[in-house]
């Protein structure tokens, strides 16, 4: 289908954190998407928030700041589970600990989006859907399905070429509902191109290989962490399959939560 719509990814680099008395540790790198219409005077007109993990949402005021007539919007799923980690401890320990500079957004900017998850641009030219998809490596995850371009923009549902998070997603059948959610982005919604999360920068958007690739991850590390005996058996383990992958934090944040060794 012919369009005028264009997608670019904007990547941040690795950054360090303090985590248990080190500061060896990186968190993951981040992108962000904008798809627009190529067009002179284009102006930014949503800012969509995938589900309720701070370092996707807590952003959003420096936008504003730039683009203030811009909307923010989410699935109402997901504008409350955004509240979750703005509470004490997990605020207090993890966000505000890992990032001393981050602040809490003014959450009541969101918008919750129509009964139909569905928005758009240019008069309803172009139309773009919310899908909640279940579970990714939160509960309520979503992504957002752009079918004149055959896109999915994958939140924390597809993951880039780096370690995933898997500290909420502790059981088999946890795990298993994750792999379903990527297996209906594969099979239904069938896209060409999908935007992963924290990608690398070298990275393409090969749909199926990264939708292959986050399944077989979260297979894979499941059945490390059945077989280990430690946090730290399992952190070695992923270290030795997935070498070349990056955000050494998650890696050992996912690891010790298997073994409640966090914090």
């Amino acid at each position: 289908m012919n369009s005028h719509l264009q997608v670019d990814i904007y990547h941040e680099n690795e950054t360090t954190v303090q985590y248990q008395g080190t500061s060896e540790l990186l968190y993951s790198p981040t992108a962000y998407t904008l798809i627009a219409k190529t067009a002179p005077g284009k102006k930014l007109k949503y800012i969509y928030i995938t589900h309720g993990h701070a370092d996707h949402f807590s952003g959003f005021p420096a936008i504003l700041e730039k683009f203030p007539k811009t909307k923010v919007v989410a699935t109402e799923a997901v504008i409350r589970h955004t509240k979750g980690p703005y509470d004490d401890p997990l605020w207090s320990f993890f966000w505000k600990g890992l990032f001393p500079s981050v602040e809490k957004a003014e959450l009541s900017v969101i918008q919750a989006l129509s009964p139909t998850n569905e928005f758009s641009i240019e008069k309803g030219k172009y139309k773009f859907f919310a899908i909640p998809i279940g579970e990714g490596d939160t509960a309520y995850s979503t992504v957002l399905y752009v079918p004149d371009i055959s896109l999915v923009v994958g939140g924390d549902v597809a993951y880039g070429h780096r370690y995933q998070y898997l500290a909420e997603n502790l059981t088999p059948e946890l795990q298993k509902r994750w792999r379903d959610s990527i297996a209906y982005i594969k099979d239904v919604l069938k896209p060409k191109y999908v935007v992963p999360s924290h990608m690398q920068k070298w990275e393409e958007f090969e749909a199926h290989k990264h939708l292959d690739e986050t399944s077989e991850y979260i297979r894979e590390f499941g059945e490390m962490a059945r077989e280990s005996g430690s946090w730290q058996e399992l952190e070695e383990s992923a270290k030795r399959r997935w070498a070349d992958r990056v955000g050494s934090f998650i890696l050992r944040y996912s690891s010790q939560s298997f073994f409640n060794a966090t914090f």
